[in-house]
């Protein structure tokens, strides 16, 4: 089949790109807590100052990459904080990593406890479980799996979008209400 403009769609993440202040910091959370690959670091100069642009391996050939930035345009005290920079609750911008399982997400919850990462909550949200902890930076982080088979296709367009444009606030009920358990 010929590659239309119509055909074309995202297939999945090359990379997120966000600002750190520390790299060092920023490198020893992903690289050495959470274990992801250091896998390529370029440095530009840009005008009168410079950057750092470096990638930390996912998995499935996705990077999660940072700006360390020294007088490009950014503003004196620029926030790295994506949520609460904006003034918006810490969880609201954040970034979901598959963990596959619950042997991988049991698996991660001791690696980060041995790291001595702190670890906000655990949530079991009836058809996925997260995991949720904070970066150096101020990104919040969740780790995930499906719990139920195909529950990202079960609604539907259809339903999906009924949901998002014709539920009012009257009909949201307080069943809805989400609950995190401590993570001890």
């Amino acid at each position: 089949m010929p590659i239309t403009p119509s055909s074309v769609r995202a297939n999945g993440l090359h990379h997120l790109a966000f600002a750190t202040k520390c790299s060092k910091a920023t490198y020893e959370f992903y690289h050495e807590k959470l274990g992801m690959p250091l896998k390529r670091t370029e440095n530009h100069r840009q005008g009168k100052g410079f950057f750092k642009h470096y990638f930390f391996d996912m998995g499935r050939d996705q990077c999660m990459a940072f700006f360390e930035l020294h007088g490009v345009g950014e503003t004196e005290n620029y926030r790295t904080d994506v949520s609460t920079g904006l003034g918006m609750p810490l969880w609201i911008n954040h970034l979901a990593f598959d963990i596959e399982n619950e042997e991988h997400f049991q698996a991660m919850k001791t690696r980060l406890k041995e790291k001595k990462v702190t670890l906000l909550g655990e949530t079991d949200h009836g058809w996925c479980k997260s995991l949720y902890l904070v970066d150096p930076n101020m990104i919040m982080l969740e780790f995930t799996y499906t719990t139920v088979e195909n529950a990202l296709e079960e609604q539907g367009h259809d339903k999906a979008y009924d949901l998002l444009f014709n539920t009012s606030d009257e009909d949201i009920g307080e069943d809805t209400r989400k609950k995190a358990e401590k993570v001890s």
